[in-house]
This record gives structure tokens, sequence and C-alpha cells, in this order.
């Protein structure tokens, strides 16, 4: 090897982290330029027939009236995209796409806290993971939905936490929840913290409907109903009247009555997450430790999309993404991640592309994944010596 190669493959060496990133930005633009045109179901039927109708009302004139059923936040950059000169197929598509680049890098950033660690390598994996997990681009660059919008800050939020940073770790609740209802799966997950941790006050989570409602405020100005954020997503909630929309829910194995199990599921959701706190509780569990902290996090939005009632294709998007860092923490769970992104997968396939809907079989397959994962999280025993070798 010359000197000039010498040189050249010791650089490359030293920035291989940094080389990796880019290669997979331009991968990942690249498979997202591929899927530019293709339209959902969900474009066609309800964000295209928004966009227009916001465009022809006058844009930001539009918000003085409900356009869809998204939340005011959502709306008001809908009408500022219809200001620009580009298809709307383009404009929703962009905005996700961006968000995915935030979220892979908000993920890097919170595996590499949780793991103490500078290192580049660390962070170019979380962040190629993330970005080439197939449901974080079908998501965006093909069903041209928000959910990476939500679920970044949700992940920064974390962060902070993880931080002791506790205020802008619950306004980044409330910009979450702004922008999706599904910000609740995590919120469990924040009061396992207060009352395991005891390091901040019940009044932070007023923080969260003030950062959703405060955003929200140009909206209502517009429209003089300062109710209209908390009817809306009231409204959301009543809108899909079945158990489960093509999704491995629990519910699949009882049954399809919508009116009469819809509230003993909610009950159920609770008293689950209930005893699981009085138990981590009585057992002294504790959340600092970054397995046990990352490993709670996806247990709690997991045990929520799983037993609520009317959950659907796109709500596991938050338990796919945290089961993805939590191998990164500690490579025992790739089988349970591996039955949760399949899942995502199949369940992204019936919408997409007219694949199979979910059976009793996928949903025995996926609580008994969940029902694993609960015994790892709750009932196996670690010595912290262990803990400590498993995360490095």
């Amino acid at each position: 090897m010359t000197k000039i190669e010498q040189y050249i493959y010791d650089w490359i060496k030293k920035n291989l982290g940094l080389l990796c990133v880019i290669a997979v930005t331009a991968i990942r633009l690249w498979i997202c330029f591929y899927l530019r045109r293709f339209e959902s179901g969900d474009f066609q039927h309800d964000l295209q027939p928004w966009f227009e109708e916001i465009k022809a009302n006058g844009g930001w004139q539009a918000m003085k009236q409900q356009v869809g059923n998204y939340n005011i936040l959502y709306q008001m950059i809908i009408a500022g995209m219809t200001y620009l000169p580009f298809k709307a197929l383009y404009l929703y598509k962009g905005l996700s796409i961006f968000f995915d680049f935030l979220l892979a890098g908000a993920c890097g950033l919170l595996v590499c806290r949780l793991r103490d660690s500078e290192a580049q390598m660390l962070f170019a994996g979380v962040y190629a993971a993330v970005l080439l997990l197939p449901v974080t681009y079908l998501n965006s660059a093909a069903w041209a939905q928000c959910d990476s919008i939500y679920i970044a800050f949700v992940i920064m939020a974390l962060c902070f936490l993880f931080e002791k940073k506790y205020v802008p770790s619950f306004l980044l609740l409330g910009l979450a929840l702004a922008f999706k209802m599904q910000m609740i799966f995590i919120l469990p997950f924040f009061l396992f913290y207060y009352f395991l941790e005891k390091k901040y006050s019940i009044l932070n989570f007023i923080l969260i409907l003030a950062g959703w409602y405060g955003l929200s405020i140009p909206g209502i100005l517009m429209r003089g109903n300062w109710l209209e954020p908390y009817q809306l997503y009231f409204q959301q909630t009543d809108t899909h009247r079945l158990m489960w929309l093509n999704f491995p829910s629990f519910w699949i194995l009882v049954g399809d009555n919508y009116e009469m199990l819809k509230k003993p599921a909610i009950l159920i959701t609770v008293s689950v997450l209930g005893m699981a706190l009085a138990y981590a509780m009585y057992k002294g569990k504790r959340l600092e430790q970054p397995l046990a902290f990352l490993q709670m996090a996806a247990w709690t939005a997991w045990t929520c999309i799983l037993f609520l009632p009317a959950m659907h294709e796109r709500y596991s998007y938050m338990v796919d993404i945290l089961l993805i860092l939590l191998i990164f923490v500690n490579s025992r769970y790739w089988i349970i991640t591996a039955v949760e992104v399949i899942s995502s997968l199949l369940r992204y396939q019936t919408y997409l592309f007219d694949g199979a809907e979910v059976s009793i079989i996928h949903a025995v397959i996926y609580l008994g994944a969940w029902l694993w994962f609960t015994w790892l999280v709750f009932f196996r025993t670690s010595s912290e010596a262990e803990l400590q070798m498993q995360e490095n």
C-alpha cells in the first residue's frame, strides 16, 4: 500500500461513522425518490381533498373552520404548504421525510446518551437502522403519513428525560401531542418514571397541555372556539367504531363488539398498567439505569396499543422504534423486535399492497411476544454487573 493509499485508508477509518451516515442518507433519499408517485388510499380519499379544500378557501383563511380531522397545528402547516408551487403529494411526503431524518438523528443521540458513548459508529448504526426500517419509509414516502413527526418529538422528550431536563421533556411531549393524539402511548412511561424515580412534580404534566394548547392558539383565534383542540381529539376517538382495524389486537381473541367492549378495553388497559406499576413499586424497580429506562418505555407503549380499542396499522410505529433502539442497548431483544417489525410490515402490506388481513394466529404470536417481553422486563432478575456488561 502506497503512502497515498495508506493516508486515504486512515482517513476513511477515522471518518467511517460520518461516511456511513452520508451513504445511508443518500440511499434513503433514493428510496423516497423511487416511491414519490405512489398514492395511498389515505392520500386519495383524505389528504389530497383536504389540501385542495384549504387551498380553494384561501390557504390561511381556510383555518377559520375545521378541514378534515387533523389537529390545528398540522392543518396550519398544510395551509402554509398550499402556497408552495409543488404537488400536494410531494409536499405531504417531503414534510414527513424531513422528520424521518430528524427522528433518526434523535434516536442516534438517545442511544449514545444511554450508552454514554460518543462513538460515531454507534450513532451511524442507529441512524441507519431507523432510516432503513421499512416501516419508516413506507409510512412517509409511500403512505404520505406523518407519524415520524410526533415520534421524533417523543424520542427527543425521552432524551431530555434521561438527562433529567424535565421542563423541555414535557414541552416536547406537548409538541408531539399537537401533531398526533397517539403521543399518549408514551404517557404511562412518564407516570411510571414519576412514581419510581420521584424526580419531578405531577404538575410537570400540565406543561404537556400548555405546549399542545399553546401551539394551537393561532388557529383558535381565527375560529373563536377555545375548546376546539380538545373537541377534535374527542371526535377522533369515536371515528372508527371497531375494536381493531387490521391490527393484531388482544381483542381479536375476544370479539369485535365495539359498543360492549370499548369501555372494558380501556379499563383493562389501565388495570394492566396499574398492576405493573404497583409491582414495580413493590420491587423497588428503578428506571435511571439505561436498559430499564428503554425497556419500560417500550413495554408501556406496547401495552397501550395491544389492549386499547380501535388500534390500527400505524399505531405500533412508536413500539417499532423503541424496540429497535433497545437492541442497541441489549441485543438479547432481537427476536422480540423481529416479531414486532415483521408484524408491522405485514400490516403495511395489507393496507398499501392489498395483502392478507391479520389473523388469529398473527394475534396469538403478537400476544406471545408481548408476554415474553413482559417477563423479561418485570420478572427476569439481573445483577447490576450483568446489566452493565450487557450494555457495553
